[in-house]
C-alpha cells in the first residue's frame, strides 16, 4: 500500500473511531446546549423568569396525625425567577392547602454582595432575614434550592472540559436515556439524564437537605420544552424527594433577561434596617423579647413566636418554630439578656413543619427537646438525620464531636422545675388541628402558651379549634390569667372567654 493510501485509510479510521467513541458528560451537555438553541445563547442567560405556573406541593408535613397521608396542596400564579449572574432567586405563588390559602413571596436577594432574605406573606409587613431564614411552601423549601437546582448552571458545569466521565444507557422516569455524573463546584454530585433523540436534558438526580427530613435523594424531571426568547426550556418540572412526590409545576411562559425581573430583588425601605442587621449577624431572623411576668418572656417573631421561662440556673423555651435562623437569633438574644444561663429545654407544641423548623438550631445550642411520645417519629427523623446540602450547625457540631441536645420523651404530661419556678406541659386530645396538641403553662405567672388554635391579642372570633382549646383548659383546671400564642401575641384570658361566649 502506498504511503498516500495508507494516510487516507488512517484518516478514515481516525474519524470512524472518533464517531464511535463513548459519549461523555461533556459531549452530552454540548449536544443539549446545541438543541436548546446554542451554547452562546444559554451562557448569555443572566436572569430566567418562569411564570403563570400551576401545580402542587406535597410533603408539607402538616398532618393532623403523625404519619398519615396528606392531600397535595394546590399551587397557582407561580412565578419563579433565578438571577444566575448575582446569585439571587424569587418564589411567588398562591398556595391552597385544604382551604388554607395564602399569597406568599419569598426572595433571596443581595446587598453589597451579601445575601439577604425577604419575606412577603399575605397582609404581613415585609421582613428581612438572612437567606437561610426563609421558609417556603412553594416548589422548594427555600429559594436558594431553586437557584442551585436550575438546569442552566448544571448544564454549563457539565459542558466544562473537565467533565470527562463516560455515559451509560439507563432509564429515567420510564424513558431510555443517556446517563452521566458530574461534580459541581459546591462539591455535590449530580447525575444527568439526556434524551438520545432530542438530545435535551430530561432530568437529574442529586441529594437535597430538607429542613425536616434531612439529606434525601432528589429527582428532577424536566418536560414540555418550549422556546423562551430563542432558547428551548422545560415548562414542566416534577420533583421527587425521598422517593415520594414533592412538587410539580407547569408554566405557561417565561422570559430571559427581562429588565422587570430586577424589581423582585429590590429591598423595600421598610425592611432596609433589618437587611443590614441580617448582613451584620450572618444568621438572622427578627426576634424581640417582651416580659410578661416575673421569669416569663414572650419571644415575638415576625410570624411564629416562642415562650421563654427563666429558672434560677437555666432557661426553657416553648417552641423553636419556622427556621434555624430564628432559633440562632433567639439564642443570641437570650445569651445577651441572661448571661451564663443556657437553654436547657425546648418544648414542642405539635410537629407541623412551620412549628418545628428551628429545633435543629436550638438543639445545636445544647437544648434538650421535650417531645410528647405521639410526636416522636418526625422529631427523631429531624434530629438524627444528616443535613449536608448545605451543612447546618447541628451537623457541624456532631461532626466535631461537640455536645448537642437530644430528645426527651414524655407521656401526656411533663413538669420541669428548679427552685420556685416550673413549666408544665399538657398533651390534650380532640383538637381539629393536630392530635395531640401540647399546652404549656407557667403556674407562678398563670401564663399559658399554645400555637395555631387561638391568636391572642387579635380580638378574633372563636372557632372550633379555639373552643376545643378552651374546653381542654377548663378540663385541666388550670388557673390561667394570660394567654400567649405561637401566632398573635399576649392577651388576658378574658379575651378567649369572650370569643367563646360569642359562639353560643
Amino acid at each position: 500500500m502506498t504511503s498516500r493510501f495508507a494516510g487516507i485509510f488512517a484518516g478514515v479510521f481516525a474519524v470512524a473511531a472518533a464517531g464511535c467513541s463513548a459519549p461523555t458528560a461533556r459531549s452530552l451537555a454540548d449536544e443539549a446546549l446545541a438543541a436548546m438553541g446554542g451554547a452562546d445563547k444559554v451562557k448569555a442567560i443572566k436572569t430566567l423568569t418562569m411564570k403563570d405556573g400551576a401545580g402542587t406541593r406535597e410533603q408539607l408535613l402538616e398532618p393532623r396525625h403523625v404519619g398519615e397521608a396528606e392531600p397535595p396542596a394546590k399551587l397557582s400564579k407561580v412565578t419563579e425567577i433565578v438571577d444566575l449572574a448575582d446569585g439571587r432567586a424569587s418564589l411567588h405563588y398562591v398556595i391552597d392547602n385544604a382551604g388554607f390559602m395564602q399569597d406568599r413571596h419569598e426572595v433571596m436577594t443581595t446587598r453589597g454582595g451579601k445575601p439577604v432574605g425577604l419575606d412577603f406573606v399575605g397582609m404581613r409587613p415585609v421582613v428581612a432575614t438572612s437567606a437561610d431564614g426563609l421558609f417556603s411552601w412553594g416548589t422548594q423549601n427555600n429559594p436558594e434550592i431553586t437557584l442551585r437546582r436550575n438546569l442552566v448552571p448544571i448544564l454549563l458545569a457539565a459542558a466544562d472540559p473537565g467533565s470527562t466521565g463516560a455515559a451509560s444507557d439507563e432509564n429515567f422516569a420510564g424513558k431510555a436515556a443517556k446517563h452521566a455524573h458530574i461534580p459541581m463546584k459546591s462539591g455535590e454530585d449530580v447525575g444527568l439524564y439526556f434524551d438520545p433523540q432530542s438530545k435535551l436534558l430530561i432530568g437529574f438526580e442529586t441529594t437535597d437537605s430538607e429542613a425536616l427530613t434531612g439529606d434525601v435523594p432528589a429527582q428532577y424531571a424536566l418536560d414540555n420544552y418550549k422556546a423562551v426568547d430563542g432558547v428551548m426550556l422545560p415548562h414542566k418540572i416534577t420533583i421527587t424527594k425521598g422517593g415520594k412526590p414533592y412538587s410539580t409545576v407547569e408554566y405557561a411562559g417565561g422570559a430571559i433577561n427581562d429588565p422587570a425581573a430586577a424589581k423582585d430583588f429590590d429591598i423595600p425601605e421598610a425592611a432596609s434596617k433589618q437587611a443590614d442587621e441580617a448582613i451584620a449577624a450572618g444568621v438572622f431572623s427578627p426576634v424581640t423579647l417582651d416580659k410578661i411576668a416575673d421569669g416569663v418572656f414572650f419571644a415575638r417573631a415576625y410570624s411564629h413566636n416562642s415562650l421563654v421561662v427563666e429558672f434560677p440556673q437555666w432557661l426553657a423555651v416553648v417552641e423553636a418554630p419556622y427556621t434555624d435562623a430564628q432559633s440562632a437569633t433567639l439564642v443570641r438574644v437570650l445569651a445577651a439578656q441572661f448571661p451564663g444561663k443556657p437553654i436547657k429545654y425546648a418544648a414542642v407544641t405539635h410537629p407541623h413543619s412551620d412549628h418545628i423548623g428551628g429545633v435543629r438550631g436550638i438543639a445545636a445550642a445544647g437544648a434538650t427537646l421535650l417531645v410528647e411520645k405521639a410526636h416522636e417519629a418526625p422529631l427523631r427523623t429531624m434530629i438524627e438525620t444528616h443535613h449536608t446540602h448545605p451543612i447546618d450547625d447541628l451537623e457541624k457540631r456532631r461532626s466535631a464531636n461537640q455536645p448537642v441536645g437530644g430528645i426527651e420523651l414524655y407521656d401526656g404530661k411533663k413538669v420541669v422545675s428548679d427552685g420556685k419556678q416550673s413549666l408544665e406541659l399538657y398533651a390534650f386530645t380532640g383538637s381539629p388541628h393536630a392530635e395531640p396538641m401540647v399546652l404549656a403553662y407557667v403556674p407562678t405567672a398563670k401564663v399559658a402558651f399554645q400555637s395555631d388554635l387561638w391568636f391572642p391579642g387579635t380580638g378574633g372570633a372563636g372557632n372550633p379549634a379555639a373552643k376545643q382549646l378552651y374546653d381542654s383548659m377548663k378540663a385541666l383546671k388550670l388557673d390561667i390569667k394570660t394567654n400567649a400564642g405561637g401566632h398573635g401575641g399576649v392577651a388576658p384570658f378574658a379575651e378567649l372567654e369572650k370569643a367563646i361566649a360569642a359562639m353560643k
